[in-house]
């Protein structure tokens, strides 16, 4: 019994394993080339994988981009809560969960791969369950937890957690993709002040 068990654990190890080397490889090619331009091919071939083996894990291109997205995303949930655990006050909550994703964001790679793929990452995010978590957490924050008082309808509060998620990304590819050349922490500090602004008018 103890046999199986060990051979079931290193079978569940080696395809986390393998799962992990074609995201972390189909990182790398979308980041130059983009998804429309990145085939199974070239996946399977930088992942020293089968074609086949490709298929046990995702379905198609999109499938794989959407896994890279989750990916990105259950770290902005956690680096949200975290903040959100160690803060006490609006300004602060803010400032920790901007800087946050500034920084998750930040590697050269990164920001070639959000150059690369605009629109995708745009429609793969707003699709993505761990976006509504992101917004529904956000929701709850400011309605109960931050003392809000700018905003007092639900619809008010829903929209301005959709801001608070969509204002970053934008931000910061308005910043790569322009000849502005700024920190995560000006990025963080600008955002935070503009909706610490608004919110405690």
């Amino acid at each position: 019994m103890k046999v199986g068990s060990q051979l079931i654990g290193k079978r569940e190890s080696l395809k986390i394993q393998v799962r992990e080397r074609l995201l972390e490889e189909s990182l790398k090619l979308f980041s130059v080339q983009g998804l429309e331009k990145t085939t199974v091919a070239d996946i399977v071939e930088q992942s020293g994988i089968a074609r086949g083996t490709f298929y046990n894990y995702f379905s198609d291109m999109n499938a794989l981009f959407d896994a890279l997205i989750d990916q990105l995303n259950q770290q902005v949930v956690e680096a949200i809560q975290h903040t959100r655990n160690n803060t006490t006050n609006l300004y602060d909550y803010l400032y920790g969960t901007f800087k946050s994703y500034f920084d998750l964001i930040g590697s050269e790679q990164m920001v070639q791969f959000h150059i690369v793929n605009q629109a995708h990452i745009r429609q793969s995010s707003y699709q993505s369950d761990l976006i509504k978590v992101i917004v529904k957490n956000l929701n709850r924050d400011l309605k109960s937890d931050l003392n809000i008082k700018a905003f007092n309808e639900k619809h008010e509060f829903l929209l301005l957690s959709y801001m608070l998620v969509g204002a970053p990304p934008e931000l910061f590819l308005a910043t790569h993709t322009t000849d502005i050349n700024l920190t995560s922490e000006q990025l963080a500090t600008f955002l935070t002040k503009l909706f610490y602004k608004v919110l405690m008018e």
